[in-house]
């Protein structure tokens, strides 16, 4: 099932992650009374990493954790004010995939998390963005697996 996305909506996730290059962006892309938005949020990796380096050892160059500002679309989400569509983030000078960090990040018991979400990977390379991916979750597979990922 692809994932479809209006040309305005992706042109900010873009501006997003070219915005966090060299660190990781990362947010979610909501639907609030029928009409779809992109929320960034802020990673806080390079500050757990910081903190607890055993414990965080990856930097934002590498990981995300989503800041403080990710709970109210969260608390929104499972009280039904919103629905995540899309959960987006980039890689720095990497390739647009899905990667084991991410299945990680986005799995609870090798469940997803929110399994109607799509994954929205966006590849930045020198501050530019390369491509962009889309994955959401096949139960067969027990995997996320890459999906046609459309821009009107």
């Amino acid at each position: 099932m692809a994932f479809r996305i209006e040309r305005n909506l992706f042109e900010q996730i873009q501006t997003e992650a070219k915005n966090g290059f060299p660190g990781e962006a990362c947010g979610f892309v909501v639907e609030r009374d029928g009409a779809l938005s992109v929320v960034p949020v802020t990673n806080i990796q390079d500050q757990k990493h910081a903190e607890h380096p055993d414990q965080f050892p990856r930097t934002s160059a590498t990981a995300y954790t989503m800041g403080p500002d990710a709970v109210p679309i969260l608390v929104g989400h499972e009280r039904g004010t919103l629905v995540i569509r899309a959960i987006y983030h980039s890689h720095p000078q990497h390739a647009a995939y899905f990667s084991a960090e991410d299945k990680m990040q986005a799995t609870v018991w090798d469940e997803p998390s929110y399994p109607d979400a799509a994954q929205i990977v966006v590849s930045v390379i020198d501050g530019q963005v390369r491509e962009a991916k889309a994955f959401r979750w096949d139960g067969s597979a027990a995997d996320f697996v890459e999906v046609p990922l459309e821009v009107a």
